[in-house]
């Protein structure tokens, strides 16, 4: 089986169909616009052990005969795989050379050698339009992080997730994590002061311990005090029940000035069971397009050949320039990840305001906050469905 390809600036959905069907050699048709696509799809089809050939087509706006050079360039590869079923896949909007192709194939071949396929359903399932009758049928999971990684240019240096202890940390604090989410409502700005005085604990330049003695600038209140009292019960803090409060690690003021959000992400998404999980990665882009040379990710899943990138900010989500910073790395970020709409959700335990919450629907970021953060789960078991 051999399969004719022209890659599109999706390498990610080109690359499904060649995943799924295995075939012996991959062709890979192309335009000048388009080799900077061609040789990514060649990579990563290599790093499956998929064996791949480029070919070369003219732009198809300068080209007086389309026909005549798909067969110039198609007759080798039909003559030297004679006996092989030959596939064609068309991509997500099927280009001009594509079309022709078709035609092209449908008048050389018997219908008995020719198969004509593309994916639908957001890449999960998979359309024959040739031969007769047109059939649909299931697309598996077949993609996994380190393809969506290589296809836009990324490289993972390391997760938080990854470590030993970090999924065991994170389900010995579970409830806490879960509380704290279900009570974002009620506790309000009391988070911004928890953020602050845990901030303040540690050495800015090492991170450390070093003043585990803070103290809030107001008393709290009830809401806010019985979390502190929970904090205290697991061990992570000391607490005098009135202002004073006595840090007992540094993993401590790291889970009190956020990280408990993002285990709460990553809990749930754990917890439905999906396919490829990671939190707190740091990623470095080879090649730029404007991003910044790291960039740190709070959660990323993939799941049915899909993914999801997950911001969680626990700080006050106002108008200024930080939240378009917030907004901007998300939209980039997942943008690069995958192309699919709805693949990017915010999670802010502050309330985040109405206009902001149009600019990131406007970059089709999905946002949950302050007493919404319960729903994420809700969220991501339709997004895993979807």
């Amino acid at each position: 089986m051999n399969l004719l390809l022209f890659p599109s600036g999706d390498a990610l959905h080109d690359l499904v169909l060649p995943l799924h069907l295995r075939p012996e050699r991959v062709w890979l048709l192309a335009t000048p616009e388009h080799a900077d696509s061609q040789a990514s799809l060649g990579r990563l089809l290599g790093g499956h052990g998929l064996p791949s050939e480029k070919l070369s087509l003219p732009e198809f706006d300068n080209c007086t005969d389309p026909s005549g050079a798909l067969i110039e360039l198609l007759a080798p590869v039909i003559e030297g795989e004679r006996d092989a079923p030959l596939i064609l896949a068309l991509g997500a909007s099927a280009s001009p050379w594509e079309l022709v192709a078709e035609q092209v194939l449908a008048g050389l071949l018997e219908e008995r050698d020719l198969r004509v396929l593309a994916l639908t359903g957001q890449a999960r399932r998979m359309v024959q339009l040739r031969p007769s009758p047109i059939t649909l049928s299931e697309v598996p999971s077949l993609l996994v992080p380190d393809d969506y990684l290589g296809a836009c240019g990324a490289t993972l240096r390391r997760a938080s997730s990854d470590s030993t202890d970090y999924a065991e940390n994170a389900h010995e604090r579970r409830e806490l994590s879960l509380e704290m989410a279900r009570r974002c409502g009620e506790l309000g700005g009391s988070i911004g002061a928890l953020n602050y005085v845990a901030i303040r604990a540690l050495d800015r330049e090492t991170e450390a311990l070093t003043y585990p003695r803070q103290h809030l600038s107001r008393q709290p209140g009830q809401a806010l005090r019985e979390m502190l009292d929970a904090f205290q019960s697991a061990g992570l803090i000391d607490y005098d029940g009135r202002r004073e409060l006595v840090f007992q690690s540094t993993a401590a003021c790291r889970y009190l000035a956020g990280g408990w959000l993002e285990e709460y992400a990553w809990l749930t998404a754990s917890e439905l069971e999906v396919e490829h999980l990671s939190a707190g990665l740091e990623l470095t882009w080879n090649g730029g397009r404007g991003m910044e040379p790291r960039n740190e990710l709070d959660l990323f899943v993939l799941h049915h050949n899909r993914a999801l990138t997950v911001e969680c900010k626990t700080a006050n989500m106002g108008r200024g320039d930080t939240t378009a910073r917030i907004l901007y790395k998300l939209d980039s970020i997942a943008d690069r990840l995958s192309s699919l709409p709805g693949n990017a959700v915010l999670l802010s335990a502050r309330e985040v305001p109405e206009l902001i919450v149009k600019r990131a629907d406007a970059q089709g970021i999905a946002v949950l906050s302050g007493g919404q953060l319960p729903r994420f789960r809700d969220w991501l078991r339709r997004w895993m469905k979807n």
